[in-house]
């Protein structure tokens, strides 16, 4: 699902999912998009066209030049297309047109779940031959982000008390996100701007963060991220730091056994803000079967064996699958969204295993003891 390109050569379009709650700044960007001299050619599908927008350009056509319903052009190359008839119908209008634009960049609605449009990449065989999930972007409100975040005590007197309501759907789009955009910069002070950079960091350790004003931010650090490929997934789980001298509040790192050695369990996340992560550190030494980590995945993601997780990310030595004897030592990348996963392996020097979990409610003796069963026979 990682590679641009499939076996016969063909490039494939990468997909950027945008999500954000009501407020954060997503229409201002979409305009900022739709609108200057940028160079980039965008296809931009909303989930419906929003007043705001001013839909006045010619009207998008096909080869005979005939109009397509519900999509236009617009003067700087981009195109503006509703997805109000449904997702895959319009990706299937734009790809018969595909070289037109170089990228997509899908709006989610504010309350929307991230974990559903991702998976609409990895269900759909069909689709999933001509794009590819190129990442996830979290639009954030700096002025209301604790507000959001379910952080009221944090907010300026005048904000207290004023919780939005939206704190379980902004927890996740944070979660799951693989660059964050920290919006209204300008209308915070230096204090509270750092301390929101920090909750969010605590949130999602991994994602890339970016701050801007009326949400113009570089195109180049949002388009063409490939943060599914398999390679610079490895790279940013190894760039994980270790978490000691942590914050007071934060969970310290503890060990489980079963008796045959142990892995090191990290809480990074104090549980205040509702979504925790814990970080899996594997025995020194040790090998993990992919067939038994992919089992592992399922009871856990499928079943809940081990808390709400929506995003899990990770690398662990193990024995190569390919078919040739001896069997190789390799790198393997764990990625996952929601409840679907997948594992790769990766071309990378790895000594050891780290395995990333960001969630609700998770089980940090599940987690270790599940990857401790992992490991390879001898």
């Amino acid at each position: 699902m990682d590679t641009p390109s499939e076996g016969d050569g063909e490039v494939r379009i990468p997909v950027t999912v945008l999500t954000g709650v009501l407020g954060a700044g997503k229409t201002t960007l979409l305009r900022y998009i739709l609108e200057k001299p940028h160079g980039y050619r965008v296809a931009v599908i909303q989930n419906e066209f929003s007043e705001e927008m001013g839909m006045e350009a010619p009207l998008f056509t096909d080869a005979k030049g005939d109009t397509i319903k519900d999509v236009y052009e617009l003067p700087n190359g981009c195109l503006c297309c509703s997805a109000k008839d449904g997702l895959i119908g319009m990706l299937d209008v734009l790809l018969e047109q595909k070289d037109r634009f170089d990228y997509v960049l899908v709006e989610a609605t504010g309350i929307a779940d991230p974990e559903s449009v991702c998976e609409v990449f990895w269900v759909d065989d069909g689709l999933g031959s001509r794009v590819y999930l190129d990442g996830v972007l979290a639009l954030v409100d700096a002025y209301h982000v604790f507000s959001y975040l379910g952080k009221s005590e944090a907010e300026p007197e005048a904000e207290k008390g004023k919780a939005l309501g939206l704190e379980a759907e902004a927890l996740k789009q944070v979660a799951c996100a693989d660059v964050l955009i920290l919006n209204k910069v300008d209308l915070v002070s230096e204090d509270r701007r750092s301390r929101a950079c920090a909750v969010l960091r605590e949130i999602n350790p991994t994602a890339r963060m970016l701050e801007s004003r009326f949400a113009e931010v570089p195109l180049g650090e949002i388009l063409g991220l490939q943060a599914f490929d398999k390679d610079r997934l490895a790279a940013a789980v190894l760039a994980i730091p270790a978490m000691d001298g942590q914050e007071p509040g934060h969970e310290h790192a503890h060990s489980h056994s079963d008796g045959h050695g142990h892995c090191n369990c990290e809480g990074i996340l104090p549980r205040a803000h509702g979504i925790e992560s814990v970080l899996l550190h594997g025995e020194d030494g040790a090998l993990y079967d992919p067939d038994k980590v992919r089992s592992w995945m399922a009871d856990v993601l499928w079943e809940g064996s081990a808390g709400f997780v929506y995003r899990c990310k990770g690398l662990f030595r193990g024995p190569s699958e390919e078919e040739a004897e001896p069997r190789e030592t390799v790198a393997h990348a764990l990625q996952g969204v929601g409840k679907l996963f997948e594992i790769e392996e990766a071309k990378v020097s790895s000594a050891g295993s780290k395995l990333l979990f960001v969630g609700r409610g998770l089980k940090r003796d599940a987690l270790a003891a599940g990857l401790q069963k992992c490991q390879a026979d001898t």
